[in-house]
């Protein structure tokens, strides 16, 4: 086995060990990301803001 083919070797079988590192990795994130359901929409926030004009209102006239 000359050093071209002994590097081609290494060569293939790196890329085999990346890809399926890869493909682990792929599936752990997949897995973990059902779990995730808090990432919603922020609801109506106009009685916050509301609440919040009236607080700053009564601050200023006090």
């Amino acid at each position: 086995m000359d050093l071209l083919e002994y590097a081609q070797k290494l060569a293939s079988q790196g890329n085999n060990q990346q890809q399926q590192n890869a493909q682990y990795l792929q599936t752990l994130i997949q897995s973990n990301s059902p779990a995730k359901t808090d990432n919603k929409q922020p609801g109506n926030n106009a009685p916050l803001l509301i609440g919040g004009l009236v607080v700053f209102g009564l601050g200023a006239v006090a």
